[in-house]
C-alpha cells in the first residue's frame, strides 16, 4: 500500500503534463486565395471575436492551453484579421463589420486519439443591418498519447488547423460571399 501511495503522484504527473502555449496562427494561402479570386467583394472595417460563456479558454487534461496573442478569442480574431488583410478586404472606413461569437471551443486528449471542435456564429453587418448570420462548426481528430507531456502539446498543435478549417467554411459559404458583394 505504501508503494502505491509513493507511485500515485508519479502516475498523475505522467497523465497530466503542464500548460502549453500554442503556436501563432499563420494565414492560410488557400483561404486568402479563395477570397481574392472572387471579384468585387466589399471590405470589412473590422472583425471582432468574443466567446460565449465558458468558451473563451481551452483546457486539456486540466492543463491550460494559451495563445501567444493573449486570449483564445484574440487568437481567432488575429487569424481572421490577417487573412482579410492579405485578401485586401480590410478597410477601417468600410460600412461592413464582422462579429464572431465562439459558441463551442473544445480540445480533448484521450489515450490514443485527440478530438477538437470549434464552432462560431458569424454575423456580418452593413450599417447595423444584418446581411449574413450563420454558425459554422468544424471538428478534427489526431494522434494522442497516454503521456500528458506528449498528448497536451499535440492537442495545442491541433488548434490552428481547426481555426483554418473554420475560416475556410466561412469563406466557402456562397451566402457569405454574396453578403460581401
Amino acid at each position: 500500500m505504501k508503494k502505491f501511495l509513493l507511485l500515485a503522484p508519479l502516475v498523475l504527473l505522467l497523465l497530466q503534463g503542464c500548460g502549453v502555449t500554442m503556436t501563432q496562427y499563420e494565414p492560410n494561402f488557400d483561404n486568402v486565395q479563395r477570397l481574392k479570386q472572387t471579384p468585387a467583394l466589399q471590405p470589412i472595417s473590422q472583425a471582432k471575436v468574443t466567446a460565449a460563456s465558458g468558451q473563451g479558454s481551452l483546457m486539456v487534461r486540466a492543463n491550460p492551453i494559451s495563445s501567444p496573442t493573449g486570449s483564445i478569442p484574440a487568437h481567432v480574431q488575429a487569424a481572421i484579421t490577417q487573412e482579410l488583410s492579405l485578401a485586401g478586404l480590410l478597410n477601417q472606413s468600410a460600412s461592413r463589420r464582422l462579429d464572431v461569437l465562439l459558441v463551442k471551443n473544445e480540445l480533448t486528449a484521450g489515450v490514443s486519439s485527440g478530438h477538437g471542435t470549434l464552432a462560431a456564429r458569424f454575423t456580418l453587418l452593413k450599417d447595423d443591418a444584418v446581411v449574413y448570420d450563420a454558425t459554422k462548426e468544424v471538428t478534427s481528430v489526431w494522434s494522442s498519447s497516454f503521456f500528458g507531456p506528449i498528448a497536451i502539446p499535440n492537442a495545442a498543435n491541433a488548434y490552428n488547423p481547426l481555426v483554418r478549417d473554420l475560416l475556410k467554411a466561412l469563406y466557402s459559404d456562397p451566402l457569405f460571399i454574396q453578403a460581401l458583394k
